[in-house]
């Protein structure tokens, strides 16, 4: 008896040991080292948005005079001026104020620009703001494509003032039609 005993207290002390080292908790970073460089790596800065190529365009100083009065107008500068800072923020929170905020931007149009072709460029502003928005809330969009959404908000806004530039250009010439 005292040997089976002993053997029953040796398989029972090497189930316990077993069960010990096995269920021994392990201690793992929260985010593993590969995904914590990923996400560092997907990570929108302002160096990024500087490497971005497009042609950027200045109000005019005619054009500067017309749209003095328009308040949404100079607010769209100052976010894409916080934009090229690779702040988003203005593009990830509340849809309904971005909302709003664009109606007002088009509906609040000096009557000097009221014209079909600046009408276009803020339409396509719109669209590309939107998609910008759509694309900076998503947790899992490639770095890749956000950076080719702000390009066409940066493109589509310096689009918008160049037309307006033109448009106002295009009434200051004073062509006379020979009689």
């Amino acid at each position: 008896m005292p040997g089976l005993l002993n053997r029953v207290f040796l398989l029972s002390a090497t189930i316990c040991l077993i069960l010990l080292v096995g269920c021994k908790p392990k201690s793992e970073p929260l985010e593993p080292s590969g995904q914590q460089e990923t996400a560092q790596s997907l990570k929108i800065t302002e160096k990024d948005i500087a490497e971005i190529s497009y042609t950027e365009y200045a109000l005019s100083d005619t054009s500067e005079d017309v749209t003095r009065d328009w308040v949404k107008f100079h607010e769209l500068n100052a976010q894409i001026e916080v934009l090229k800072r690779a702040d988003l923020s203005f593009f990830k929170d509340d849809k309904a104020i971005l909302e709003g905020f664009l109606t007002d931007l088009i509906n609040e149009l000096p009557e000097q620009l009221n014209d079909t072709s600046i009408i276009v460029r803020l339409t396509a502003l719109k669209t590309s703001i939107y998609k910008l928005e759509g694309s900076a809330i998503l947790e899992k969009e490639e770095k890749e494509d956000l950076l080719n959404n702000i390009k066409d908000v940066l493109i589509s806004h310096t689009n918008l003032i160049f037309q307006i530039n033109k448009k106002l250009e295009k009434e200051a010439q004073k062509i006379e039609k020979p009689s």
